[in-house]
């Protein structure tokens, strides 16, 4: 039986590096039936007509009503996610380079990526958000030629290609820039006090899951203690029932 043809798109939110503004910083990962990209490329036209956006940033969409429009419209579409969470409290950066510590976020998520789309025979290409200096090389370089090829990473047989393309010019970069933005915005903690789980709580169903379960999966911790206490973040909403 011949392999479905995805596309994984990555993008990341948050700033990855001891005290560098934020706290939290998320690798994301959202996969696209080639057979289901026209329609989703569809909406994401028909959300940037109707809120007069050329492109869609989402931190700098700062009103909750239309940022919550974009989510609800997405999460109508077909496409998975998968994300990496860094807790950059506990990053040490005399022991690790944000470089390195990006390139083993990025292999976590890959592995993850990689396990659904094995588990549900799918191919697919990986496109990244171009951020124009020699770090779109060197981040390429790495996937391509030293964690694919080597069978000790974990990650299966199911990539063809890596890309970069600018995320201003791409659509379903921006798609992801919105998914992983979401995922930021329900652990970090605001100047208020308070964190935003709303939008990733509309995505929740487009989270990989295995055997029913989302956490290791489709929402996967860089470090299991990196976890926040339970309660923390429910105690932290903005509101709940």
């Amino acid at each position: 039986m011949s392999s479905i043809q995805c596309t994984v798109y990555i993008d990341e939110a948050g700033d990855l590096g001891a005290n560098r503004g934020t706290q939290w910083f998320v690798l994301t990962a959202v996969i696209v039936d080639a057979v289901n990209e026209p329609q989703v490329r569809k909406k994401f036209q028909s959300i940037k007509a109707r809120l007069n956006l050329r492109t869609v940033h989402f931190r700098n969409v700062k009103d909750f009503s239309k940022r919550a429009y974009i989510v609800r419209e997405l999460s109508d579409e077909c496409f998975h996610l998968v994300n990496i969470l860094f807790d950059t409290n506990q990053f040490d950066k005399n022991k690790m380079k944000s470089e390195q510590a990006y390139n083993f976020i990025c292999r976590f998520l890959l592995e993850h990526v990689s396990w659904l789309l094995r588990d549900t025979n799918r191919k697919g290409k990986i496109v990244l958000s171009s951020r124009g200096t020699s770090r779109d090389n060197e981040l390429s370089s790495y996937i391509r030629d030293k964690l694919i090829p080597y069978p000790e990473n974990q990650i299966a047989n199911v990539f063809t290609a890596v890309e970069y393309k600018p995320a201003s010019a791409w659509d379903m970069l921006q798609l992801a820039d919105v998914c992983a933005t979401s995922i930021f915005y329900s652990h970090e903690v605001n100047g208020y006090g308070v964190v935003m789980p709303c939008y990733a709580s509309r995505l929740k169903s487009k989270f990989y899951s295995h055997k029913g379960q989302i956490e290791k999966y489709g929402l996967k911790y860089f470090k299991d203690n990196m976890k926040p206490p339970k309660g923390f973040l429910k105690a932290k909403r903005a509101c709940s029932l």
